[in-house]
């Protein structure tokens, strides 16, 4: 899928380490793409870790070629951990992920693993 993203507005929150993106995304002929192609995108375009990067919205709306959305990136993995919510986190992983961590939650067993968050 093809599409082109644009840096909007870019601020540091310097109390909670992360630098708070805001960008569009032009996408023409198609229709939104998926979360991890944008997280990929914009961590490239920032030289972010990946992992540290997480899409915290995007907002379509109907009928138009282009959504705006918010990305943070992180400094370290505790500062994500503690400010962003579980299904936020888990909404940036592969699906495969996803299940994987939903049904050991399910089942009351460890899952914090998963997210492959190393300290």
């Amino acid at each position: 899928m093809s599409f082109e993203i644009e840096i909007v507005e870019e601020k540091k929150n310097l109390l909670i380490e992360r630098t708070e993106v805001k960008f569009r995304i032009e996408h023409f002929g198609s229709g939104t793409p998926n979360r991890l192609e944008i997280k990929k995108k914009i961590a490239a375009l920032k030289n972010a870790n990946e992992l540290l990067t997480i899409v915290h919205k995007i907002q379509t709306h109907y009928g138009s070629t282009h959504d705006i959305g918010v990305v943070y990136i992180y400094d370290n993995i505790k500062e994500l951990q503690f400010f962003e919510p579980f299904h936020i986190q888990v909404r940036n992983l592969p699906l495969e992920k996803r299940n994987e961590i939903y049904q050991a939650k399910a089942k009351k067993e460890p899952y914090k693993h998963l997210f492959g968050y190393t300290e």
